[in-house]
């Protein structure tokens, strides 16, 4: 017979591992597209600009344009700037 702190210490961790399979199983598998969902969570770093170079410079400072050995960043919608890849 085991005593009883062991008994409810097993307990513990079985809810506690029932609890945390329920929320990997219950989540979201897909971000779901909402007007609640964060400001941030497009910003994702793509794999093909870490991969290298993304070849796109700054035309006035109004958008991005294509130019090999370029870096353009953009501003929320207010312009952009350009730096070079290295």
């Amino acid at each position: 017979m085991m005593p009883k702190s062991i008994r409810y210490t097993l307990r513990i961790v079985m809810l506690v591992a029932v609890v945390a399979m329920l929320t990997m199983i219950l989540a979201p598998s897909v971000p779901t597209h909402s007007p609640y969902a964060s400001a941030l969570s497009n910003l994702v770093s793509s794999p093909v600009y870490a991969a290298g170079c993304p070849d796109k410079a700054c035309d006035h400072g109004i958008s991005c344009v294509s130019a090999a050995g370029f870096k353009c960043i953009r501003f929320n919608g207010k312009g952009c700037t350009a730096t070079i890849c290295g």
